[in-house]
């Protein structure tokens, strides 16, 4: 169909306009408005915009449903030009009803993938919860087993039973954290497909980051007779701000396989190294480098999908869930750094992680020697209270065997005077029931009866008493999420403790509250 550019008129209908408007073609030549009674308004009203809008050249494009005058209703792609000759418009209309529909009905499948997508996180979310609880308790009744037979006298601590008994919970310990570090991958991987892991944005300091993953690996690589060697070349700075913990994870994992996978007489060597400075960020480079078995070429093609192992063999030689690598990768790509991983069979692997993090300008750097291998590095986190015996303690935990566990464990161990609430509220009740100052931490579950823990702590901050702001509340929770623990502190709580609850980290949280107050 053509119109005149000038008067509007039509200059040309097709012969096909009847079947395409169903309506006779006299009466479009009549009245070629008659077709805008075929959409409706709101098609007519996009039109009129897209019209106003274009400029004549290229091709102007609209799709709208045409109802025609049999009630049956036809989808149609018009497009609009101005030919060579620039005198008149044409008007090209291309029935599209069949790609509409594989269009809608791609849009469905793609609407349903995304709300089992949902389904299956916010399920993994809840069972996150589900599943750390019972293995807080798990973990918390071995470590009163352990306990408990330390204090045996030495005629007991000399027989077999005890020997065997003492192999058994070391043993059951050892096979309950490989369980939580599976569970802990799975929930990761399933986060992070569906694009809901966040990383946390937070200042720390790269030398203590080094000190820790040397503590963390430095006895068991010794005793497997391999060289450990960690150093930290050209940084000028060492306060950054990232995410600590989700770092932390990726290189445990690769020397986690390190260890795997060197031999005796062999070596193992950390290596941090700052590459550049510029835009108030440092870009380094960690590098985890053995001399173990290597890696195969056809297997390093493949390294970073999930589930995937070398052989059948590795995992029934060594353990593992096969995400390690996935979670690794995709971490680092949420950092917006990059992995690259060298290896040759029978000499060993380097896997290299390249980011780069905001400098953090809130605190002094702190001392920065030369480059030097990694002895010990200590800071001020090192220097806090690592007893808190004769303290008092508002704990709120709903869950009886998580609490009589926690209760044994801070009462007996570690000297602690723990008073205990069944929910939220009633921990709000406890706390407005002494005086100021007679508590000195709360500890708060989240997931409660009545009051959950998050309620509970707003409303113990919102109280007009000299202690209700001061008071240190931690969240000790099995949401263990990023953002449950952005909420905790936005909130109002000093912290946010993943259960299974770490008791020595515990301690030393709460020592370092106590030197703050």
């Amino acid at each position: 169909m053509m119109l005149g550019r000038e008067d509007r008129k039509l200059w040309y209908l097709s012969e096909n306009a009847e079947r395409i408007f169903g309506i006779p073609k006299a009466q479009v030549q009549t009245d070629v408005e008659v077709l805008e009674t075929l959409t409706t308004a709101e098609y007519r009203r996009e039109f009129r915009k897209k019209w106003m809008e274009w400029d004549g050249k290229g091709e102007l494009l609209q799709d709208f449903r045409m109802e025609r005058s049999d009630g049956k209703y036809t989808w149609y792609e018009l497009s609009v030009t101005l030919p060579g000759d620039q005198e008149a418009y044409l008007f090209r209309f291309r029935e599209n009803t069949r790609e509409r529909a594989e269009i809608e009905r791609l849009r469905e499948e793609i609407r349903r993938a995304q709300m089992d997508v949902q389904y299956k996180t916010d399920f993994l979310s809840n069972m996150s919860h589900e599943i750390r609880t019972p293995m807080n308790g798990i973990l918390g009744m071995l470590a009163l087993s352990r306990m408990s037979a330390s204090r045996m006298d030495e005629h007991c601590k000399s027989s077999s039973e005890y020997t065997a008994i003492a192999e058994y919970l070391e043993k059951a310990e050892s096979l309950s954290q490989f369980l939580l570090g599976l569970i802990n991958d799975i929930l990761d991987m399933s986060r992070i497909e569906s694009g809901k892991l966040e990383l946390a944005s937070e200042p720390f300091d790269l030398f203590e980051f080094a000190e820790k993953l040397r503590a963390m690996f430095q006895k068991t690589i010794e005793e497997k007779g391999v060289t450990f060697r960690m150093e930290l070349l050209d940084f000028d700075v060492r306060r950054v701000i990232g995410d600590e913990l989700r770092l932390s994870q990726v290189i445990v994992n690769f020397l986690s396989n390190a260890v795997k996978f060197t031999p005796a007489g062999g070596q193992i060597t950390v290596t941090f190294r700052q590459m550049n400075r510029m835009e108030g960020k440092i870009h380094f480079m960690i590098r985890v480098r053995d001399t173990g078995k290597g890696i195969s070429p056809e297997f390093l093609k493949r390294i970073f999908r999930p589930f995937e192992q070398e052989t059948a063999t590795i995992a029934m030689s060594y353990g593992g869930s096969g995400l390690g690598m996935a979670i690794a990768d995709n971490m680092v790509k949420l950092m917006d750094g990059q992995i690259v991983v060298d290896s040759e069979v029978g000499k060993g692997s380097d896997f290299n992680v390249y980011v780069a993090l905001p400098v953090d300008t809130s605190q002094p750097q702190g001392v920065i020697g030369n480059d030097a291998v990694l002895e010990a590095v200590t800071g001020p986190e090192e220097e806090v209270c690592r007893s808190i015996e004769g303290m008092r303690l508002l704990m709120a935990e709903d869950n009886e065997i998580n609490a009589e566990i926690a209760v044994s464990i801070l009462e007996e161990e570690m000297g602690a005077r723990v008073e205990r609430a069944a929910d939220g509220q009633e921990a709000v009740d406890m706390f407005c029931a002494h005086e100021p100052g007679y508590y000195d931490t709360i500890l708060m579950d989240i997931q409660m009866p009545v009051m959950n823990g998050w309620e509970a702590t707003a409303a113990i901050r919102g109280l007009d008493r000299e202690d209700a702001g001061s008071i240190p509340i931690y969240a000790l929770s099995a949401d263990a999420f990023v953002e449950d623990k952005r909420r905790s502190v936005s909130i109002g709580m000093n912290g946010h403790i993943s259960k299974p609850i770490d008791f020595e980290e515990l301690v030393k949280t709460i020592g370092r509250a106590g030197n703050e107050r």
